[in-house]
């Protein structure tokens, strides 16, 4: 009898630790967009620059196993676009979806005649911001044209240019 109870224990505890294994929790460990790190709980908004077709999204989980969904990282329309970023457990049950706010600025006035000025600028700052490129030149050039058209640039290269220029 006393082995029996113990076989039987035994087996309770595995099948309690294989049940609560299985469904871990699944969770982000760093989550990039356009080599700029946001909030790991997701629902971050983030303004597009003029022109920008495509993000590239860096999201890595805590279950190195696990398999990372992205959609809604191109083909954006003007205003609200959403980025949804799926992250399924290696045990393929446990998920968690995490959505950030894309928003696509709308073309007209000085935007819309300027807009190949103004992608040129974002990515140039963007390609100096993940190479390491020191000391962007043409920031100093158009940061007045920058401060007055706010609406048509991406937010950290609004900030950027009124903290350093």
């Amino acid at each position: 009898m006393p082995i029996t109870m113990a076989v039987a224990g035994i087996l309770a505890v595995a099948v309690i630790f294989i049940n609560v294994t299985a469904v871990a929790p699944v969770t982000l460990k760093l989550l990039r967009v356009d080599d700029v790190a946001y909030n790991l709980n997701g629902g971050d908004t983030i303004k597009l620059a003029t022109g920008v077709e495509s993000v590239y999204v860096d999201a890595r989980p805590t279950d190195g196993n696990a398999v990372v969904e992205i959609k809604g990282d191109k083909n954006f329309k003007e205003g609200k676009n959403t980025l949804s970023i799926k992250v399924t457990g290696s045990d393929g049950k446990s998920n968690k979806t995490y959505t950030m706010t894309l928003i696509m600025p709308k073309l007209s006035g000085w935007c819309e005649s300027n807009a190949q000025l103004i992608k040129t600028i974002e990515t140039n700052w963007s390609d100096e911001q993940i190479y390491g490129i020191p000391g962007y030149a043409e920031l100093g050039t158009y940061a007045s044209q920058i401060r007055s058209h706010t609406d048509c640039f991406s937010t950290s290269l609004v900030s950027e240019v009124n903290k350093n220029y």
